[in-house]
């Protein structure tokens, strides 16, 4: 965990000096961002509780290992999550700044394509009536933050299997940086609930409709939509921050720690696979993702997770001659 952490370090330097470049008053907007990343860290005080638990929980899988083998890589763990979660905020917002968004008209007509030329919110809203606005928010915004954020951090208070731990610490940069910052620049794009205000017209006024009458409009989430669009149009920044529709970060994270509870144990698959439907089915209900979003980012990271299996295999057949 010390490398994820000297990782997380130099990612944020990184993001730092994009921000330099090509973002307007970068000292102003910097200044903003130290303020918010105190602020955020005073949050995270709220975590304690969930954290104690994991430990709590992770000191019975690790018991052999005694108390002080795990508060050293949860540390520097929990810190490099904090990290990490600020380099993420600043490169995500200043992707516009880099490659103007462009590939919505592109990604949204694939979309009803793939799905016999029909828009695949309409699909999911025809359940909205089953379907309580608080219990996506919960889900969104509560049930996805732990793995999200704090994914290693969980890891290191529960796993002493050093060789799967760098593997999936691998999936969630790749998730992160690769999807949600390098390929999320080369498709810049805002999705369908910002696509009329960016395009123009009204493809999707009957989503915003449909986003109404379900009650996501006046939820949490539905604030958290409209705060981004304001600060994207007055270049603003904080932690969280940031558009991108393509490809789906929910959806990637939500496939790494699905594929984690599975190589975990057999019994954890109905709730890992239950886990990446729902949030699959939020990124394209809510209105933040088209759905081409969320099968990029599960055919990467399935991929990327196959590759790593195929390879540990062959190491372990390998006979020198």
């Amino acid at each position: 965990m010390r490398q994820f952490f000297s990782f997380s370090l130099i990612y944020l330097m990184g993001a730092v000096a994009l921000v330099m470049v090509v973002r307007e008053d970068p000292i102003a907007l910097l200044q903003f961002v130290l303020i918010q990343s105190y602020l955020h860290v005073v949050s995270m005080i709220g975590y304690i509780k969930y954290l104690g638990l994991f430990f709590l929980i992770g000191l019975w899988f690790t018991r052999h290992l005694g108390l002080k083998q795990r508060i050293a890589p949860t540390l520097y763990a929990f810190f490099g999550c904090l990290l990490f979660s600020a380099a993420f905020s600043l490169v995500k917002t200043s992707i516009p700044y880099v490659v103007p968004f462009y590939a919505d008209e592109w990604l949204a007509n694939l979309d009803a394509a793939l799905h016999f030329g029909t828009d695949p919110w309409v699909f999911t809203h025809s359940l909205s009536d089953y379907i309580p606005a608080n219990a996506v928010v919960l889900l969104y915004f509560g049930i996805w933050s732990i793995p999200a954020v704090f994914f290693p951090v969980i890891m290191a208070i529960t796993d002493t299997d050093t060789a799967r731990t760098k593997r999936f610490l691998f999936l969630h940069v790749l998730c992160w940086l690769g999807l949600g910052n390098v390929v999320a620049a080369a498709f810049s794009s805002v999705g369908p609930i910002y696509y009329d205000r960016l395009i123009g017209g009204t493809r999707f006024t009957d989503l915003t409709t449909a986003l109404e009458t379900s009650g996501i409009t006046e939820s949490k989430l539905g604030i958290v939509q409209e705060g981004l669009w304001t600060q994207y149009i007055e270049n603003g920044q904080s932690i969280g921050s940031g558009i991108s529709a393509f490809p789906s970060v929910h959806v990637g994270v939500a496939t790494v720690f699905t594929l984690y509870l599975i190589e975990r144990s057999r019994a954890l698959i109905p709730v890992a696979v239950l886990f990446l439907a729902a949030i699959s089915f939020a990124s394209v209900y809510n209105g933040w993702h088209y759905a081409v979003d969320g099968y990029a980012s599960m055919a990467v990271i399935f991929a990327a997770w196959a590759f790593q299996q195929r390879r540990n295999v062959a190491f372990a057949t390998y006979k020198p001659a």
